[in-house]
């Protein structure tokens, strides 16, 4: 079947038949657009052109060739500028970790899509599994905290951030530990393959002695056992209780010799088309990250 670009100079060529001046109001070589002519000639298997001097006039079969097309053209034509106008639109399928659930991450989002006809599918999960349907290309974008190496993968960082033992009780926040007089407290803590679980039992020693409670997935929840349960504590984003701190509902247990810090990050598979929506609605998250963290 011919093709638009086809089509395009066969309807220059009925507005300007002199082929030297078409080419330079084109700015194409004489020599293409005689390519493209015989091409669409070829595919139609009739000649559309009487060759008249330096002019190329319409024919019977291209007159009536002309006003087959030209409806058809017409509506491609505006179809492609309206494709072209209305790039914002489109769908993202994008997967964030629990703690950027925390931090206000769906606020971010549900803003970007008010501003814009755009449908964006979040889902939550943990690291490992937003990694690996990056990689199935399940996803467009995914939201993580743990750091790691994939020549696959392409990480940007969006904030730095620090993870923190808490508790609710008061008077242990008082005093400054080595981690493993922490040990004999009821942890709970995030589940397998959580980047904030592995973050912190990475830099535990004495591993062996350290012993888990309970197993939770969501951020709030361990919050609440905590709020309710002053002989619990866990290990969480400095930025997912920021507000409980600020009210002095959870406190922080300060440990000796030991730190978690740890970036943030966004990340899509190397290999992704980046289009318009998704390099506009990129740059708007990292500003909102630059702007609130």
């Amino acid at each position: 079947m011919f093709t638009l670009k086809e089509l395009e100079i066969f309807f220059k060529t009925c507005e300007n038949p002199h082929i030297s001046n078409l080419a330079k109001e084109i700015n194409l070589t004489q020599a293409a657009i005689s390519i493209c002519l015989n091409s669409l000639e070829k595919k139609l298997g009739e000649k559309l052109f009487d060759r008249i001097g330096k002019k190329l006039v319409l024919n019977e079969r291209g007159r009536t060739f002309k006003n087959l097309s030209i409806k058809p053209y017409l509506e491609l034509i505006n179809l492609k500028e309206s494709f072209c106008n209305e790039r914002l639109k489109g769908e993202l399928k994008i997967a964030s970790s629990k703690t950027f659930n925390s931090i206000n991450l769906s606020l971010f989002i549900y803003d970007f899509i008010s501003k814009h006809e755009v449908n964006i599918t979040k889902y939550s999960q943990n690291t490992k599994e937003i990694l690996n349907e990056i990689l199935d290309s399940k996803i467009d974008i995914g939201f993580v905290e743990k750091d790691f190496e994939d020549s696959n993968l392409v990480k940007e960082k969006l904030a730095n951030d620090s993870l923190i033992i808490v508790t609710s009780n008061k008077e242990l926040a008082k005093k400054e530990y080595y981690i493993d007089q922490l040990y004999k407290y009821k942890w709970i803590l995030r589940e397998k393959g959580s980047g904030t679980r592995e973050i912190f039992l990475s830099n535990l020693k004495y591993l062996e002695e350290f012993k888990i409670t309970m197993e939770i997935s969501n951020f709030e929840e361990i919050k609440n056992i905590l709020l309710k349960n002053s002989d619990t504590i866990t290990c969480i984003s400095k930025l997912a209780v920021q507000k409980e701190l600020k009210e002095k509902k959870l406190f922080e247990i300060k440990t000796k010799n030991l730190k978690f810090n740890r970036e943030l990050y966004l990340v899509y598979h190397k290999d992704k088309f980046q289009s318009k929506l998704f390099l506009e609605f990129t740059s708007y998250i990292k500003e909102c990250f630059k702007r609130y963290f």
